[in-house]
C-alpha cells in the first residue's frame, strides 16, 4: 500500500537519534540532519536499511527517520517484547504502514476516548467557557486605554470595599457577557480574614468569603444547596492556602516556584489593570449554579477580575479565584466532612493549579510579554498548572496525578484507576500540542510535564518555562536547555524521549534514559523548599496504555505506541512506510 500523505511542511527543527542502550549503557544523540527537514533534500535519505543486535535486559534504538525503513532485528535465544515508538515531529498528521514477520493479534486502532473507569467516575473541569472566551479578549483589553461599555441591561457591582472585618457582606458579579458588563452575581459574606502574614513576597491577607445560599448557619439556616459550607470548612480551607511561618501552604509552595501573584508593576504597565493588592480573595459559590456534588467545574481564576470596572464593569477588582461550594462541602462516609476526604482535598489542589494561572497572568502575560496580543499556547500553560499539582501532592497529603497514597513513593500497585494516568493511557496517541479542551487533554500534558520535571530539573524547570519570553514549545525547549541535562535537547528530542520513558516506565533501573520509574520518591529542591516526586509507572493503571498491532495515524507532534510481539526470538523483519519526518524507535525488553 502506498503511503498516504496529508500535507507536507517545511520545519526549521534537527532531528536527532538514540544510540542503543542497554542497562548500564548511555544514550548518546547523533544529528540525522543539521537542516530544515525536506523530503526533496538529497542530503535526507528516503529509504534506510538497519541491522539491530538486541543484547541487554532492555535497549533502545533509533531505526531513523526515512519514507520506508527496513530493518531486521536479532535476537538470538533470548526472548524478548518487541514495540515500537513512532514520533511525528511534523505539525501534521501523517499515516504509517508497519509490516513484520512476527505474528500478531490484531486491535482495531481507538479514538480519542474515556476508559470505563474514568466514565463511571465524576468528570472534573477547571475552566468553563466563559472564562475561555474572555482570556481571548485580553489582548484587545490591554491594548485599549478606555473601554466604552455598550448601553445593555446588566447587572450592577457594588463598589468594593476593603475587607476589614469577618462577616463583612458584599455582592461578587459571577458572570459578565461579551461586553464585559456583569449580568449575573451572589450576595456573599466574609467568612474567613486571614490578615497580615509574611510571606516570601511581603505581607498578604487571604480573604474567604462565601455565598450565603451556599452557608450553613448555626441555626441549619440559610443554606439552599445539596451540600452546604459551614464555618469549620472555611478555617480549613483557609489554613491549607495561607498561614503563619513559612514553607506550610499553598500559597508558600506555589510562590516558591513561579513568584509573587500580583503587583504594582502591573498597573505601571497597563492602566486598565487594578494596583497593587496584598490581598487575595476565594469565592466559594456553586458555580453555574448547577447544585452538583460530584462533577462539573470544581474552581478556576478569572482574569477579569484584574481589570478596572472602568475597563471591565463585570469586575471584582480582586485577586481572586472562584471555587465550587456544593462540592467543597461534599461529605465521604458516615463520619461527616472532613478536610481529607477525597473532594475536599481535590478542591485544595485545584486551587494550587489555578495558583499557577493567577500568577502566570502577572508574571509571564503581564511583565514578560512585550506585545498585548501574545499568549501561551494553551497546553503549555495547563502543563504548568497540572505539574504543579503533581509537585505539592505529597505536601497536601492528597494522592495528586499519580492516584497513589501520598506517603508512598512507588509506583503503586496494579489496577489502579485513580488520577490522571488512566485516561492518559486510553489516548496517549494524542498531539501533544494540540488543545481541544477535553479531560483528556489535561491527562496529556499532565504526563508530559511529570516526564519533565524528573528528567530535566523539577520544580526549577517549571519556573523557567513561564519565566522566558516564549509563548510555544520553545518555552519548553529554552527552560530544558538550562538544565544540567538538557543542554542542546531539541523538541524532537523531548517528544522521542517521553515516548520511550512511557514504555520503559516498568523498569525501575534504567541508567541514562529518560526514566518516570525509580521504585520510591525523587526530590527536588528549589529556593530551599523540597517537593516530592513519586515513580509512575503506565503498566500499573485501567485501562493498560494503547499499544497498537496495527498500523494507523500517527498525530502531529505526537506519539503512536506499536507492539511488534511478545517473547520473540531470532531474526524479525520490520518494514515501515513513514512520511520523512516520523523518526522510528524500537523498544526491546
Amino acid at each position: 500500500m502506498k503511503l498516504h500523505i496529508l500535507f507536507i511542511v517545511l520545519l526549521n527543527i534537527l532531528i536527532f537519534s538514540f544510540n542503543g542502550c542497554g542497562s548500564g549503557s548511555s544514550t548518546d544523540s547523533t544529528p540525522i540532519v543539521t537542516e530544515p527537514i525536506d523530503p526533496t533534500n538529497p542530503t535526507l535519505p528516503t529509504e534506510i536499511d538497519i541491522k539491530v543486535t538486541i543484547t541487554d535486559d532492555y535497549q533502545v534504538e533509533s531505526l531513523g527517520i526515512a519514507n520506508t525503513i527496513n530493518a531486521t532485528v536479532s535476537l538470538g535465544n533470548t526472548t524478548k517484547d518487541l514495540y515500537l515508538v513512532l514520533s511525528n515531529y511534523a505539525i501534521t498528521f501523517s499515516h504509517s504502514e508497519i509490516r513484520h514477520n512476527a505474528k500478531i493479534i490484531e486491535l482495531a486502532q481507538s479514538r480519542s476516548i474515556l476508559p470505563s473507569s474514568a466514565i463511571e467516575k465524576p468528570i472534573i473541569h477547571r475552566t468553563p467557557q466563559y472564562v475561555k472566551d474572555f482570556s481571548s479578549q485580553i489582548g484587545t483589553l490591554l491594548s485599549q486605554s478606555n473601554i466604552q461599555q455598550p448601553q445593555a441591561k446588566t447587572l450592577a457591582v457594588p463598589e468594593r470595599s476593603e475587607d476589614i472585618a469577618q462577616s463583612s457582606t458584599s455582592s461578587f458579579c459571577v458572570n459578565i457577557n461579551s461586553n464585559g458588563a456583569c449580568t449575573s452575581h451572589t450576595e456573599a459574606t466574609a467568612r474567613a480574614v486571614i490578615a497580615n502574614v509574611e510571606t516570601n513576597f511581603g505581607t498578604k491577607t487571604l480573604n474567604i468569603w462565601v455565598s450565603n445560599d451556599s452557608f450553613d448557619e448555626e441555626d441549619g439556616k440559610g443554606c439552599s444547596k445539596s451540600r452546604c459550607v459551614t464555618q469549620t470548612m472555611v478555617e480549613e480551607l483557609a489554613k491549607t492556602f495561607l498561614q503563619t511561618d513559612t514553607d506550610n501552604d499553598i500559597y508558600d509552595w506555589v510562590s516558591n516556584i513561579y513568584g509573587k501573584e500580583w503587583g504594582s508593576a502591573a498597573e505601571a504597565k497597563y492602566s486598565e489593570l487594578i494596583p497593587q493588592d496584598n490581598a487575595i480573595t476565594i469565592l466559594l459559590t456553586d458555580i453555574d449554579e448547577d447544585d452538583s456534588p460530584d462533577g462539573g467545574v470544581i474552581g478556576f481564576f478569572w482574569a477579569k477580575d484584574n481589570f478596572n470596572a472602568t475597563a471591565v464593569s463585570g469586575s471584582n477588582e480582586r485577586v481572586m479565584f472562584y471555587v465550587d461550594a456544593v462540592m467543597f462541602a461534599n461529605e465521604e462516609g458516615f463520619d461527616g466532612w472532613d478536610i481529607d476526604d477525597f473532594w475536599p482535598k481535590e478542591m485544595v489542589s485545584t486551587l494550587a493549579h489555578e495558583f499557577q494561572h493567577m500568577i502566570n497572568f502577572y508574571q509571564k502575560r503581564i511583565l514578560l510579554l512585550a506585545e498585548e496580543s501574545e499568549s501561551t499556547d494553551i497546553w503549555i500553560t495547563e502543563m504548568l498548572s497540572e505539574t504543579t499539582e503533581d509537585l505539592i501532592a505529597t505536601k497536601i497529603e492528597h494522592i495528586g496525578p499519580r492516584g497513589v497514597d501520598y506517603t508512598d513513593g512507588s509506583a503503586g500497585k496494579t489496577g489502579n484507576i485513580d488520577g490522571r494516568y488512566p485516561i492518559f493511557n486510553a489516548n496517549n496517541t494524542l498531539s501533544l500540542t494540540a488543545w481541544n479542551d477535553q479531560v483528556e487533554d489535561y491527562s496529556k500534558v499532565n504526563a508530559f510535564g511529570t516526564f519533565l520535571i524528573r528528567n530535566y530539573g523539577g520544580a526549577k524547570l517549571l519556573h523557567d518555562i513561564m519565566h522566558n519570553t516564549y509563548v510555544d514549545k520553545q518555552a519548553v525547549v529554552n527552560a530544558v536547555n538550562k538544565s544540567a541535562e538538557g543542554a542542546g535537547k531539541n523538541f524532537n528530542d523531548l517528544l522521542s524521549e517521553w515516548g520511550i520513558a512511557v514504555m520503559l516506565s516498568d523498569h525501575d533501573n534504567l541508567i541514562n534514559i529518560p526514566f518516570y520509574n525509580t521504585g520510591d520518591f525523587t526530590y527536588s529542591t528549589y529556593n530551599k523548599t523540597t517537593y516530592d516526586m513519586g515513580s509512575i509507572n503506565f503498566f500499573n493503571y485501567d485501562p493498560l496504555p494503547t499499544l497498537y498491532t496495527t498500523a494507523g495515524t500517527v498525530q502531529a507532534q505526537g506519539n503512536y505506541y506499536y507492539k511488534i510481539g511478545n517473547n520473540l526470538t531470532g531474526d524479525i523483519t520490520i518494514n515501515l512506510e513513514l512520511n520523512g519526518q516520523t523518526e522510528a524507535i524500537l523498544i526491546a525488553k
